[in-house]
């Protein structure tokens, strides 16, 4: 019988034991923070939040939100050539690809121009188009609008 009360008290300590472990999880919300500081992007997250509980205790200083556009492009080319091909017959055999590399990042170079002066082009011609397009509608009220005052003159005239 003092076996049988003895396994019934382990069974009774581990249902406490397991029902202790429930108590000890934290709540859903912070089961999510915590699972949060533990992501790979903790880091990231950490400075974020740390970032806006800063910005909310100032919340009367206004915030600068700047939307500079980053230009992307390719560097120009170096005005100082660093590895230059010496005077000694034949090529090494890791000229091929630092021909292929140089050759790569000058014609990436000229594409970008290209496309530079393409959207240049097409945003003249734009606004060309849309001038164009405004100075015929503003034509085409001024000349309706002197309708309706000749109109208006003629049904004054009448009475």
């Amino acid at each position: 019988m003092q076996d049988y009360e003895s396994k019934g008290k382990d069974v009774d300590s581990a249902k406490g034991d397991a029902s202790s472990k429930a108590h000890d999880r934290p709540e859903d919300g912070e089961e999510d923070s915590a699972e949060l500081l533990t992501t790979p992007g903790s880091k990231e997250i950490r400075s974020q939040r740390k970032h806006i509980e800063v910005l909310m205790r100032n919340i009367d200083k206004p915030i600068d939100i700047t939307s500079a556009k980053v230009q992307k492009g390719i560097k120009a080319p170096p005005e100082i050539v660093l590895n230059v091909r010496g005077s000694s017959a034949g090529a090494g055999s890791s000229d091929f690809h630092t021909y292929r590399n140089q050759r790569r990042k000058e014609n990436l170079r000229v594409q970008l121009m290209e496309k530079e002066a393409a959207e240049d082009e097409a945003r003249d011609t734009f606004g060309s188009e849309l001038a164009s397009l405004k100075r015929k509608d503003d034509e085409k009220t001024a000349k309706n609008r002197a309708k309706r005052q000749k109109r208006k003159q003629n049904r004054g005239t009448k009475k």
